[in-house]
């Protein structure tokens, strides 16, 4: 009877990335404490914080692995109506932190629309997709496309260039498993080529171009914006093959890396565990990833891969690019590390994305075991 109850919980239940996303929270908590030198200053407000968004995030998870993942999507155009109401409230009334408008406070609570704004656009992108008969029409697509314009330029207004890019890679993603031509990707990047210097001149804030001068010099100011990014090099760096140790990286402890709770995470994680620690979560992430499209690759129905494949796309690019981000090789966006970086709209979005996976795997997986 025990291995029958095993059997149907494994045919209906992804246990494999539950316990992937359990170990990327819980090495959350450990780089969030070292981060925060609990050990030395014994205040552990950002860990149990995090952790109480990591109870509520499990609580999203398996709420909506339990719902029908269509009926989120059958109320694609709620869902769009609310994500592009929450994008303007920021624009109108949102907080500002650290020079963004990115921030809605309710009561003693804050949270990051643009943050919740990524589950809601693989959802409602995927719908509208599934319902095209042939997206590789040029109206058809234009069309389709139009609608996600919307809330990327509300999210650039920010401005957030890395929460639009974050949009841009669900989109293609979706697209792409949609089996939309090449050629159409192949103009895509054509005309971002040309449009890069316009963009330099007319859309880029300062900061932004600030930020593209010093991922490409950051001894152009070393003493200011280009401290995160060499810190983050030398931190890493320092921590050679195997680290120096939980709660004993130097530059960590010595408070040299900014926003290392969240943004510059993986520069602890390199200080402090090393190469080999560091290929771990990587790893991790890459399991997490490839289960993801395993299962977008077995899926009955169109708008269940679509929506996998968006999730899928959504985890890779922000991994990426946020490791990409500490190690130099790519311009500082502020794009979290997915279940590890401190912040509660990130945790709850992650989650809440890998509960309708779930959802998802119960309703149309064909064979998986």
């Amino acid at each position: 009877m025990m291995v029958q109850n095993e059997q149907t919980i494994k045919k209906r239940f992804n246990v494999v990335i539950t316990i992937l996303m359990i170990i990327l929270c819980l090495t959350g908590f450990i780089l969030i404490a070292s981060a925060t030198n609990v050990l030395e200053t014994g205040k552990y407000k950002l860990v149990i914080s995090q952790v109480i968004w990591f109870c509520l995030g499990l609580s999203l998870y398996f709420i909506f692995s339990l719902i029908d993942y269509r009926i989120f999507a059958n109320f694609y155009v709620i869902i769009y109506m609310i994500m592009v109401i929450l994008l303007l409230y920021v624009d109108i009334k949102g907080i500002n932190v650290l020079g963004g408008q990115r921030w809605i406070k309710i009561g003693p609570f804050s949270f990051q629309p643009s943050e919740i704004s990524k589950l809601l656009m693989v959802v409602f992108f995927a719908k509208v997709v599934t319902m095209q008969e042939n997206i590789n029409k040029f109206k058809t697509l234009a069309k389709v496309l139009i609608f996600t314009a919307i809330p990327i330029v509300l999210v650039l207004k920010q401005p957030d260039l890395g929460t639009a890019s974050v949009f841009i890679a669900i989109i293609a993603t979706i697209l792409f498993v949609a089996g939309l031509d090449l050629r159409y990707f192949y103009a895509a990047i054509g005309a971002l080529l040309v449009f890069i210097p316009i963009a330099w001149e007319f859309v880029l804030h300062e900061y932004q171009k600030d930020r593209i001068r010093i991922f490409l010099n950051p001894q152009l100011d070393p003493m200011g914006k280009g401290w995160q990014v060499i810190y983050s090099q030398i931190a890493i760096g320092s921590g050679r093959v195997f680290g120096k140790g939980l709660f004993m990286g130097t530059i960590n402890r010595l408070d040299y890396l900014p926003v290392k709770e969240s943004d510059f995470i993986f520069g602890v994680a390199g200080e402090e565990l090393g190469f080999v620690g560091c290929i771990i979560i990587i790893t991790v992430y890459a399991l997490l990833i490839l289960n993801l499209i395993r299962i977008a690759s077995t899926c009955k129905e169109k708008l269940a891969s679509y929506i996998v494949a968006g999730v899928a796309g959504m985890f890779s690019f922000q991994m990426f690019v946020n490791i990409a981000m500490t190690l130099g090789i790519m311009p500082v966006t502020g794009i979290p590390l997915p279940f590890v970086s401190y912040g509660g709209s990130s945790m709850l979005t992650s989650m809440a994305s890998l509960g309708i996976v779930q959802s998802i795997y119960r309703e149309n997986i064909k064979t998986m075991f």
